[in-house]
């Protein structure tokens, strides 16, 4: 008799009240992910940044992590606004409506970078940098790190709305 207690308990907790079949965590993660959606809308291409101290790699996206164009810049992080406008540039000329700004927030330089592109009505995201690790780990089983392929990585956990 308890055990068949114990059992109903159980099924009654996997019941979802509201008859949608949608529990409370799956609309608290689509709404999470309608926001994140407006900020990586699928018409923005990615500007993935990795940020450095004096030498920045930008690349550009679209959202299958295909390289549109690929730059270093050779400057300090609050110069960056030149690169968010050659990125702009490159977006737009491969018929992007705007960007979206990626990077990982280590250090103070985000913040720089959040601020540039607020100016420029660019939006902003970050990606945790153990997120970059570990799928720089599963994509070549490598720990190799690279400025190129860390500046790829965060375009590509970007457009997966992993940020």
């Amino acid at each position: 008799m308890r055990l068949s207690g114990l059992v109903s308990h159980r099924r009654r907790r996997t019941f979802v009240g509201n008859g949608s079949g949608v529990s409370r965590g799956d609309r608290n993660r689509n709404t999470r992910l309608a926001r994140l959606r407006e900020l990586v809308p699928l018409s923005n291409a990615i500007v993935g940044i990795d940020l450095a101290d004096a030498k920045q790699m930008v690349v550009v996206t679209d959202h299958d992590s295909k390289v549109l164009a690929r730059k270093t810049f050779r400057c300090r992080a609050w110069n960056l606004g030149v690169a968010l406008d050659w990125a702009a540039a490159q977006a737009a000329g491969k018929g992007f409506t705007g960007v979206t700004v990626a990077c990982e927030p280590t250090g103070h330089r985000w913040r720089v970078v959040g601020q540039l592109a607020a100016q420029r009505q660019m939006p902003f995201v970050c990606v945790q940098p153990m997120l970059t690790s570990w799928a720089r780990r599963s994509e070549d089983l490598t720990f190799d790190k690279t400025d190129e392929k860390d500046a790829v990585l965060i375009a590509r956990l970007t457009t997966q709305l992993r940020c």
